[in-house]
């Protein structure tokens, strides 16, 4: 799912692969409910329900409650149209996989099929690409022709890596987040944190925006031997390393820690910043993984 376009027609081709695939995954995720109507911050009057011990008490309905005898509280959607922000780690790390595909390859599947689902519920949808920089953005706009430019932009960035750079830097697509004027976004994570690197910014981003971090990754990497070792992300950047007097980029499975130790991490780091997180793998189908994510959000939101 790309490695290089010698033409237009092969780039377009791509492109519409991709769109089918991502296509017949957002089919199956509930509808769009997550990006269209979970509940939250916005005006338009959803329904009233019992109050949860441990909710806030200024979403308590005072008259509904007087008149029943026992606390409600009224749910209200977010705005109908909501602006949604994929930003995409593309750094070397991501090249890896044994599975069938790339921790990269999953990642454009991934931010693919929630585009799809944006555009198709009638959001606004961008996106950031970065490494230890952003490489592309788009601001939120809607219709098939932003839909196009993200799909593009996802699958140029499946090059192989010809920078001597080795870790991500997820501040940078923060920033870049950051920066951009208007309401309050939908902004889904990308990248195999592999570095152990949860920006505090986040907890930033997140007073104002609605923020998950998607951490994919290859079983294989967490499997600990000192018989491999992932390297030659491409024989470009070995050769610039080489030519700088340093190593070849790479890590050995296993060198970043079990992958109970990962998922432990961010759901310590997630909790604390107060945002949802989700795993998934290269051997896994996509559309199941991302609907259960999306699934807890929205139950999570309505309580």
């Amino acid at each position: 799912m790309g490695i290089g376009f010698p033409d237009v027609s092969q780039l377009l081709a791509s492109i519409r692969l991709l769109e089918l695939v991502a296509r017949r995954n957002a089919a199956g995720l509930l509808a769009g409910d997550y990006l269209t109507s979970i509940p939250g911050r916005g005006l338009q009057f959803h329904e009233t329900r019992k109050y949860v011990p441990g909710e806030p008490a200024r979403r308590i309905d005072w008259n509904i409650t007087a008149r029943v005898g026992e606390p409600y509280v009224r749910v209200h959607l977010e705005e109908r149209q909501r602006d949604v922000v994929i930003a995409l780690d593309v750094s070397p790390s991501m090249h890896v996989g044994f599975h069938g595909k790339t921790k990269l390859e999953l990642g454009v599947e991934l931010a693919a099929t929630v585009a799809v689902s944006a555009i198709e519920s009638g959001d606004r949808l961008g996106h950031v690409i970065f490494a230890d920089r952003v490489l592309d953005e788009s601001r939120a706009a809607g219709g098939s022709k932003q839909l196009f430019r993200v799909l593009r932009s996802l699958l140029a960035h499946t090059e192989p890596w010809k920078h001597d750079v080795q870790l991500s830097d997820p501040r940078a697509a923060i920033e870049a987040i950051e920066r951009r004027p208007g309401r309050r976004f939908v902004v889904f994570l990308v990248s195999d944190f592999i570095d152990h690197d949860i920006p505090e910014d986040l907890k930033y981003l997140r007073e104002r925006h609605d923020v998950s971090l998607l951490h994919v990754y290859d079983p294989v990497e967490y499997e600990v031997t000192d018989a491999v070792r992932f390297r030659g992300f491409s024989p470009e950047v070995d050769a610039v390393s080489a030519a700088r007097g340093k190593q070849p980029l790479g890590i050995s499975p296993g060198e970043t820690g079990t992958l109970s130790q990962m998922a432990e991490f961010l759901r310590r780091e997630a909790s604390r910043l107060r945002i949802a997180t989700a795993s998934f793998s290269t051997a896994d189908p996509v559309r199941e993984s991302l609907g259960r994510l999306l699934h807890a959000k929205r139950r999570s939101a309505t309580r």
